[in-house]
C-alpha cells in the first residue's frame, strides 16, 4: 500500500503547518490562557480553503481524502491550535448535508465517544474544567447524530493525528531544551541518558505515523489500532518531554504544558485507550479476523 501523499496535497499539508505554526505562537497561546483578546483565525481559515478540505467540489471544496486531512490534523496537533477547526473541518463538514454547505458550519457531531464539546459549537449546556486550559468546553447533549459511527471514525483518527503532531512538537521542545540547559559543564543533550529517551520517543513517532494514515484509507479495525497507538505515544512524550526538563514541564511557566495537557485531553476523546483496546479485542477474539503478519496492509 502506497502511503505517500501525492506533491499537490503535501504542499496542501505544508501551506497549513506554515499558516498554522506562523499564527498560533506561543504568545497567542498564553494570551489565550490569560483570558485576553487574540486575533480570529475562522476569516483565514476559510480564505485558504482549510475549512473545505473534505467538501465536496460541488460545493467549493477540496475533496481530499480522509488521510490527508489527516496530515493537516497532525499539522494542526504540532502547532497546539485551540480553535475546534479539526473538529469543523474534518468531521462536522465531511457529514454535513448538501444544504448546510452554502454557509458557514459551526456545530458539532453529538457522540457518545465525546461526552464535551467546544463551547464555541454549542448553543448552551453546562459548562465544565479541563486539563487543557486552552479550550472551553461545555457537556454535550445526550444521544447521536445519524452519522455518528462515521464521526467516530473520522474522530478517533484525526484525534491520533493530533497527538502525534503534539508528540513530535514536545520532542522538539526537549531537543532545544536539552541543548541550552548545562550539567557539569555539558548541555544535558550530549548525555546518552537524555539521547536515548528523546530517541525512543521519535522512533515511536515514526512508527505510528503511518499506522494512522493506513486507519485513514482502511478503516476498519485499523482505526482503533490507531487510537491505541497514538495514545501510547503521546502518554511517552509526555513523560520523555517532563523528565527532560527536568520535572519543570509540567509547571505553568514552561510552554511545554500547554502541549502537553492538550495530548492528556485528547487521549479521552473519541474513544479512550480502554474503549478501542475492547474492539480490538472483539477483533480478534469474537470475529472473523484474518491474522498473522500477512494481513497487516492487506
Amino acid at each position: 500500500m502506497d502511503f505517500r501523499f501525492t506533491e499537490g496535497q503535501q504542499d496542501l499539508i505544508d501551506a497549513a503547518k506554515a499558516f498554522f505554526d506562523g499564527e498560533n505562537t506561543i504568545e497567542r497561546m498564553r494570551k489565550t490562557v490569560a483570558g485576553e483578546q487574540v486575533s480570529n483565525l475562522w476569516p483565514q481559515f476559510a480564505q485558504l480553503g482549510l475549512l473545505g478540505i473534505m467538501a465536496p467540489e460541488s460545493a467549493g471544496g477540496l475533496e481530499q481524502p480522509l488521510v490527508v486531512m489527516a496530515g493537516i490534523a497532525e499539522a494542526a496537533g504540532y502547532a497546539g491550535v485551540s480553535e475546534p477547526y479539526v473538529e469543523i473541518a474534518g468531521i462536522t463538514v465531511p457529514h454535513a448535508k448538501k444544504g448546510e454547505l452554502s454557509g458557514p458550519i459551526q456545530r458539532a457531531m453529538l457522540s457518545d465517544l465525546r461526552p464535551y464539546i467546544d463551547a464555541s459549537l454549542a448553543e448552551s449546556g453546562e459548562v465544565v474544567n479541563s486539563i487543557d486550559p486552552l479550550r472551553n468546553l461545555v457537556k454535550a447533549k445526550d444521544g447521536n447524530d445519524e452519522n455518528a459511527e462515521s464521526a467516530n471514525v473520522h474522530g478517533a483518527i484525526l484525534t491520533a493525528a493530533q497527538l502525534i503532531g503534539l508528540s513530535q512538537r514536545m520532542v522538539d521542545m526537549s531537543v532545544v531544551y536539552a541543548k541550552d540547559r548545562h550539567q557539569f559543564g555539558k548541555p544535558i543533550g550530549s548525555f546518552q541518558a537524555v539521547k536515548h529517551q528523546l530517541a525512543n520517543v521519535y522512533t515511536q513517532i515514526e512508527f505510528t505515523r503511518p499506522i494512522i494514515h493506513l486507519a485513514a484509507i482502511k478503516g476498519g479495525a485499523a482505526v482503533h489500532n490507531a487510537k491505541v497507538a497514538a495514545i501510547d505515544t503521546a502518554m511517552l512524550a509526555s513523560e520523555t518531554a517532563i523528565q527532560v526538563h527536568g520535572g519543570m514541564g509540567y509547571t505553568y511557566e514552561v510552554d511545554l504544558h500547554l502541549f502537553m495537557k492538550r495530548a492528556w485531553a485528547l487521549c479521552g476523546e473519541w474513544g479512550d485507550r480502554n474503549y478501542h483496546m475492547k474492539r480490538l479485542e472483539d477483533y480478534v477474539l469474537n470475529g472473523d479476523a484474518e491474522l498473522g503478519p500477512g494481513q497487516t496492509f492487506n
